[in-house]
């Protein structure tokens, strides 16, 4: 059983999208669980619901429907979530690195860092189009 975990910073756009994307690109993959949390999950950020309108907007035009209304909320990591995870993947490298090394600094060296800004910081390219790159070559690699 292998065990994927999606770090981002509030556990609302980058994660989540990554993480229903993987799972349904590993339908009928029984040994694989997927995973997402937050690195700072802030309740008072004003996001609203347990996922982006962009993110569910976006699963739904590649023919992924998710019910927003049985999402989780947004959850914040703890170490047993790291415990167990067998493949940690923080979505944006220079975001995020700072944050593991500040609240789980015995992790840094086996988290796999992405370079996919968030949503208005995407001078370097639509975050939507980079994470499904990333999911599918995480998909191909974990497939051989």
């Amino acid at each position: 059983m292998t065990d994927v975990l999606f770090l981002c910073t509030g556990n609302y756009f980058r994660s989540r999208f990554s993480e229903a994307l993987l799972r349904h690109l590993c339908l009928g993959n029984s040994e694989l669980t997927v995973r997402s949390a937050g690195l700072q999950v802030d309740p008072a950020s004003g996001n609203v619901g347990p996922m982006a309108k962009e993110a569910l907007e976006a699963l739904r035009e590649r023919g992924i429907e998710l019910d927003p209304g049985i999402q989780p909320m947004p959850r914040q990591v703890e170490e047993r979530d790291l415990e167990q995870a067998d493949l940690i993947i923080a979505v944006d490298a220079a975001a995020h690195r700072p944050m593991v090394r500040s609240g789980f600094p015995a992790w840094e060296n086996r988290i796999r860092f992405w370079g996919v800004k968030d949503l208005g910081e995407e001078a370097a390219g639509d975050p939507i189009v980079q994470l499904e790159q990333q999911v599918k070559q995480l998909h191909d690699e974990l497939s051989r």
